[in-house]
């Protein structure tokens, strides 16, 4: 399953030991990056990678992989922020529910 930030604020259902991509647009010239806040059990993060913008100032992707480990719920939440910047108030923050259910 593809997800991407028209997936901020909802929920998600999939079954045990499905995995699932997330992709969002990030502005890594301009010193902005996604960084994961959230790292719950029941879904487990397999990889995390990031494409380069294809010219200075222009958009990147970073992609993260998760697999949904156990039954249950879990929720990932992801800020993205200038890392020098005041963490507690990201420029965006992105938070997706994932149900795992049978």
């Amino acid at each position: 399953m593809q997800l991407d930030q028209t997936a901020n604020g909802k929920i998600v259902s999939v079954k045990p030991n499905d995995e699932f991509d997330l992709s969002l647009p990030e502005t890594r010239t301009a010193g902005y990056r996604w960084s994961l806040k959230s790292n719950p059990e029941a879904c487990k993060l397999l990889e995390e990678t990031t494409e380069p913008n294809a010219k200075p100032g222009g958009e990147g992707r970073h992609h993260w992989r998760f697999r949904a480990a156990v039954l249950g719920e879990c929720e990932i939440e992801l800020h993205y922020a200038r890392p020098w910047e005041n963490a507690s108030e990201p420029a965006k923050t992105f938070r997706m529910r994932v149900q795992i259910q049978p």
